[in-house]
């Protein structure tokens, strides 16, 4: 295995966090670019720019969606990858409002957040659309696709947000 390293430095913070930390939305990415000799990596205007023998496949963003530019097995697996993340934040926030603490409910503001934004999305919709086609692996849990799975958990956060 071939290392790639990177100038960090000009990378933003949020990206870093997803890629290098072990539970980053983009982790699972960055080891498969480690184990794959024909890519390669740079950052640019804060933005990881990933290439398949010199040409560019896919540009990673903190903030943004990521920017597929071509069609890749790496592409496909950033599709997995985000769905199992989803799915975890989607099962923590169910377990979470099923156990009904304050403290839960607060722990889960973020993963609102991030499903809220995700639902309904043009990344949800291909992911939907990936799953109604049979694209995704068999064994993939993907409960967050079930499009009456999100929705009935945001209208059971926005309940218990009014009730406080």
């Amino acid at each position: 295995m071939s290392m790639i390293t990177i100038d960090t430095i000009n990378m933003c913070s949020h990206l870093q966090r997803k890629l290098f930390e072990k539970d980053g939305q983009y982790h699972s990415l960055w080891i498969a670019i480690q184990d794959d000799s024909e890519l390669t990596a740079v950052v640019r205007s804060r933005q990881l720019h990933i290439y398949r023998n010199g040409k560019k496949v896919l540009v990673l963003a903190g903030k943004s969606a990521p920017k597929i530019i071509r069609e890749d097995p790496i592409c496909k697996l950033l599709q997995i990858e985000r769905i199992k993340w989803m799915e975890q934040r989607f099962n923590y926030a169910l377990a979470a409002i099923k156990n009904g603490t304050v403290d839960s409910q607060k722990a889960i503001k973020d993963d609102i957040a991030e499903l809220s934004k995700y639902y309904g999305s043009e990344l949800w919709k291909l992911d939907f659309a990936a799953d109604e086609a049979g694209k995704l692996p068999p064994d993939l849990k993907r409960g967050v696709l079930s499009e009456d799975g999100i929705w009935n958990l945001l209208v059971d956060y926005s309940e218990i947000q009014k009730k406080k």
